[in-house]
Order: C-alpha cells, then sequence, then structure tokens
C-alpha cells in the first residue's frame, strides 16, 4: 500500500505542485500546527536604541521634525507593531534622554 502511495506522489505534474504552492501563498492557508505570531509592542529600551541609531546620537533642527517617523519606520522594519508608539511617548523618552545627557541636542 505504501508503495502505491510513493509511486502517486512521485507522479504529479510539477505544474500541479506549482499551482498549489502559488494558491497556499495567495490564499494564506495555514499549515496544520502552525500559529501566527503577533508583533510584540515597541519598549522604551528599543525606542532609545532606535533614536540613537537613526539620529547618531545628537537632534539637530534639520532633522528633529522627521525623527518621530524615522524612528516608527526603522521599528516597523524590525518587526515591532507601531501602533502604540505615539508621539507624546516618543517625545517624552527623546526629552529623558537629552536630560540625562545621552542625547545631544543643538537646535540654534
Amino acid at each position: 500500500m505504501s508503495e502505491d502511495l510513493d509511486k502517486a506522489l512521485t507522479n504529479i505534474p510539477k505544474e500541479l505542485l506549482d499551482e498549489i504552492v502559488e494558491y497556499e501563498e495567495k490564499e494564506h492557508v495555514r499549515k496544520a500546527g502552525f500559529r501566527e505570531r503577533k508583533k510584540r509592542f515597541p519598549s522604551n529600551e528599543d525606542v532609545v536604541e532606535a533614536i540613537k541609531y537613526i539620529s547618531g546620537g545628537s537632534i539637530t533642527r534639520y532633522n528633529i521634525d522627521a525623527l518621530y517617523e524615522a524612528v516608527k519606520h526603522y521599528l516597523e522594519e524590525k518587526g515591532f507593531d507601531t501602533s502604540v508608539l505615539n508621539e507624546s511617548r516618543f517625545w517624552r523618552v527623546v526629552t529623558n534622554l537629552t536630560k540625562k545627557g545621552h542625547l545631544k541636542a543643538d537646535l540654534r
């Protein structure tokens, strides 16, 4: 019986297999036992890391306007769900970094 099954599986045309794979990718068919994972929310440490990476450790009046959107985009690329990162939380983190001296602000 298993020999017949093996023979039947090896004789499937390649076009049919490609069509099945394309359908599964298109329809997002879940495999048995597979559970999609939710993206995690960024912690303040993740936001700090992103701010330091994007700004290079200093904020100028030229890059401050686009900083929030750039950090949000960077975190999304890293796989975070940025729906909870609002502007007030972001600027509170930036202000604390500046007050503690971890981020240099040159806004002249």
